[in-house]
């Protein structure tokens, strides 16, 4: 009976051990060079994949793990007694980092795709060269143009350069259309002449103008009498010869459309008068005027300085045999551009009217003399001159006295 009761109990025993199943043979590694210290602790080897529940959405497919060198140890495989530890196992007596906390050192992860972080720019100093930029100019990795911030301002204008338009060229020598007028009173008699002039200078370059002027007269003696000056067409072109200096060089041709055959000489004597004879060549019956016209501007900060020169030449038509030479000559000074004042004396030399071929009350006259103080107004647009004219010849004067004239003139600019 004791044997059978061992029988049993050895039977029993043996039972479990045949139902386990029986594991693999750990991998042997071989031998580290060095050993670890003593006491410290190997890591404790990674916990096995748990395979899926069934039914359960699979994992997405890894590369296949290349398998370990000839003596590496194999993954997951506990290290032996005395080996190294894993990769990112702190070292041997080195603290336990708190579970679940990162590195005081650790960077935090960059998203993926974006560039890598730079280091903030140096603040810019506020009296330095950047300061009132803002942060594009005080910003190094900042590229910035040479026109970043605008192109520099412009030069002050020098004296006078508010008038000068797109050409260069002064107000009072721009292209216009207007009207000039011109009166004349006898001081001791019932004589008096009125001058209309329509002109224009029409641009046709830069610098270079076409005339065209168009007389009327207008006298009043013993009765009224209404005449068509002597039609003039030219053209003048100015040059800047410095910074501040203008020429004039131009000329023009008279039509003989005033004729003495057909109007008395009280028609056309006291509308020559009002201007105190300028630009008479207007004004003289039966002739075919040449003009020629030379002048200069200069501009010194307020202060406008003109100057003319005007020869003309008469040649007689139909009844008139002689010919005559007219030399009319101005100079003036302004002060003000846009609005001004000043004074301007004209001259004319008539050194061959001694003996004139028709009858004019200007014969035997050489020269005449006149002063005109006058005010003006320029503007882009338009234009206004007025002026009190005061001959100081023989017959037309003394000014105030014997005869005085009253010129205006405006117009609108084309330019």
């Amino acid at each position: 009976m004791s044997s059978l009761a061992c029988l049993a109990a050895s039977t029993l025993a043996a039972s479990p051990s045949v139902a386990q199943p029986v594991s693999p043979a750990p991998a042997t590694s071989p031998a580290p060079a060095a050993s670890s210290p003593a006491g410290t602790p190997p890591a404790p080897p990674a916990p096995a994949a748990t395979p899926p529940a069934p039914g359960a959405p699979q994992p997405p497919a890894t590369a296949a793990p290349v398998p370990p060198a000839a003596g590496a140890p194999a993954p997951g495989a506990p290290p032996g007694p005395g080996g190294p530890p894993p990769a990112g196992a702190p070292p041997a007596g080195a603290a336990s980092p708190v579970e679940g906390a990162p590195p005081a050192d650790a960077a935090a992860p960059a998203a993926e795709g974006a560039p890598p972080a730079q280091a903030a720019p140096p603040a810019a100093s506020p009296g330095g060269p950047d300061a009132g930029r803002g942060r594009a100019a005080s910003d190094p990795w900042i590229a910035l143009a040479d026109d970043a911030f605008g192109p520099p301002p412009p030069p002050a204008p020098a004296p006078g350069e508010g008038t000068l338009n797109r050409a260069n060229i002064p107000l009072g020598r721009r292209g216009a259309i207007g009207v000039e007028t011109s009166s004349f009173t006898g001081g001791d008699s019932d004589v008096s002449g009125l001058a209309v002039s329509l002109f224009a200078r029409m641009p046709f370059s830069g610098h270079t103008f076409l005339d065209v002027r168009v007389p009327f007269g207008l006298a009043i003696d013993e009765g009224t009498d209404a005449v068509l000056g002597n039609v003039t067409l030219g053209a003048h072109h100015i040059v800047r010869a410095g910074q501040r200096l203008w020429l004039t060089v131009g000329g023009a041709v008279g039509l003989a459309t005033l004729s003495g055959q057909t109007h008395d000489h009280n028609s056309y004597e006291p509308v020559g008068a009002s201007r105190a004879y300028w630009d008479l060549h207007e004004y003289f019956p039966s002739i075919l005027p040449i003009h020629a016209r030379l002048g200069a501007e200069a501009h010194f900060g307020l202060l406008i300085a003109r100057a003319q020169l005007e020869p003309a030449l008469y040649i007689p038509l139909g009844r008139n045999e002689e010919y005559e030479l007219a030399i009319q000559h101005a100079a003036e000074l302004q002060i003000g551009h846009g609005i001004g004042g000043g004074l301007r004396v004209q001259g004319m030399a008539l050194p061959t009217f001694d003996n004139v071929g028709v009858r004019h009350a200007v014969a035997r006259n050489l020269y005449v003399l006149a002063l005109e103080p006058f005010l003006t107004m320029e503007r882009r647009l338009t234009f206004i001159r007025t002026g009190l004219l005061l001959p100081f010849d023989e017959e037309l004067g003394p000014p105030l006295d014997h005869t005085w004239g009253f010129r205006f003139s405006a117009g609108i600019r084309v330019d």
